[in-house]
């Protein structure tokens, strides 16, 4: 790893880092989140993955399937 190339990188990461810190500080409220709101994500995830598995199957087992004919022709074919 070449540190001579890494080391304007690093020094602007510490400028902009020192000059976040205080904008960040000097706000002092947090990002609050609703009471459900971790419960009700994961809910809406679940359903849109149960509402997309057969799309997913799909993708995933039409390839495959090609796949396994193609690889039992050339079994057969090499007979």
């Amino acid at each position: 790893m070449n540190l001579k190339k890494l080391l304007p990188v690093a020094g602007a990461v510490a400028v902009v880092g020192s000059v976040l810190t205080p904008l960040v500080a000097s706000a002092g409220t947090y990002l609050t989140l609703p009471e459900g709101f971790v419960t009700d994500t994961l809910t809406y995830v679940s359903d849109l993955f149960t509402d997309a598995s057969l799309l997913i199957i799909l993708a995933i087992g039409l390839p495959l399937g090609f796949w396994v004919i193609r690889k039992v022709i050339s079994i057969v074919r090499a007979r």
